[in-house]
């Protein structure tokens, strides 16, 4: 199959190099600055991402030219933040992914209208619900890359177009189960972003792991209330690809959101975190759109308020996590 990466980032990186290694694919991939291009196509490495990963693509398989890239391929893997998806796809026309599998590995939502981003593909660029494919986890890219036993589900209304997907990617390391929902796998990826940010934030003000498992355990019932309003269906919330991917992105030391948190914790200004951090905290941006949901279909969250006064109302944190503690049980 003829398959392109668009992104560079963590997971865009661990994807080339695992459908690379397997030699069973055309891969294409779309790097997005340019000296960054011309760093991957000279020494067969990510200048900003996963260093150590070799990926000697060829320069015709390699390109800054989104266009060229989708063009050539059948199957689309976007991997960049929810921030930047407009912009990023806002050179192609629907024709380009007209009956093109199109697989998002993006644990965000479209901030300007709270959107997912599988309604955004088909509003926008006609994209069938059949032909959309979310790949979630529980899943870090550092660990994929290093060959790490991964469990990755793979949500789509069409299983012949999921096993095709997971097909693709499955290697001795790699395992994948199949969900047929889609939407609920989205907030819930979106959902424990923003729980991993509070993780964090506790892990730095001195809560130990008994009170952050708490945090965890009412995190995936506020998750559970969430994904049953925006989209009611018979789903086991204790599987892997929620509970199991929540997690793993509120204890991983690989969790960027959870980084983002403890940088918070121990004094930071979200704008000083933001620059430090140098990657982009999927939950800080997603956290304001999901207040926004809870608040308009009138669902409890405590722990999501907790971090939306803190983050966006500039809260004390130390006061605020001693307020949740009193309401968690």
């Amino acid at each position: 199959m003829k398959i392109s990466i668009i992104g560079s980032g963590s997971w865009g990186t661990a994807l080339a190099k695992t459908l690379f290694d397997k030699k069973q694919h055309e891969l294409y991939w779309w790097i997005r600055q340019q000296k960054n291009y011309e760093y991957i196509v000279r020494y067969g490495r990510n200048a900003r991402y996963l260093r150590s990963v070799d990926i000697d693509l060829k320069p015709k398989f390699l390109s800054t030219d989104i266009k060229y890239v989708v063009a050539e391929s059948e199957i689309v893997f976007i991997c960049v933040p929810s921030i930047y998806i407009r912009q990023i796809l806002s050179d192609l026309q629907a024709d380009l992914l007209k009956n093109k599998i199109i697989v998002s590995t993006t644990k965000g939502l479209l901030t300007h209208n709270n959107q997912l981003i599988s309604t955004f593909l088909n509003e926008q660029y006609g994209v069938n619900p059949e032909n959309f494919v979310f790949l979630t986890g529980p899943s870090h890219a550092e660990e994929v890359v290093n060959n790490m036993s991964t469990y990755l589900t793979i949500a789509s209304h069409s299983e012949e177009n999921a096993n095709k997907i997971g097909d693709s990617i499955q290697t001795e390391f790699i395992k994948y189960r199949i969900s047929h929902d889609v939407n609920g796998l989205q907030y819930s990826s979106v959902l424990k972003n923003i729980y991993a940010i509070a993780s964090g934030l506790c892990h730095s003000l001195g809560y130990g792991d008994n009170f952050v498992s708490v945090l965890v355990s009412n995190a995936i019932r506020e998750t559970n209330k969430m994904v049953e309003s925006c989209c009611p269906c018979q789903r086991d919330i204790m599987s892997s690809g929620y509970l199991g991917d929540l997690m793993v992105t509120c204890f991983s030391q690989f969790s960027r959101n959870r980084t983002f948190g403890e940088m918070i914790g121990r004094g930071y200004s979200v704008q000083a975190a933001l620059l430090e951090l140098k990657m982009i905290p999927e939950g800080y941006y997603a956290l304001k759109s999901c207040f926004k949901i809870a608040r308009e279909l009138n669902i409890d969250m405590k722990i999501l308020q907790a971090l939306y006064s803190i983050l966006y109302d500039n809260e004390d944190p130390q006061r605020m996590i001693e307020k949740l503690e009193k309401e968690l049980d």
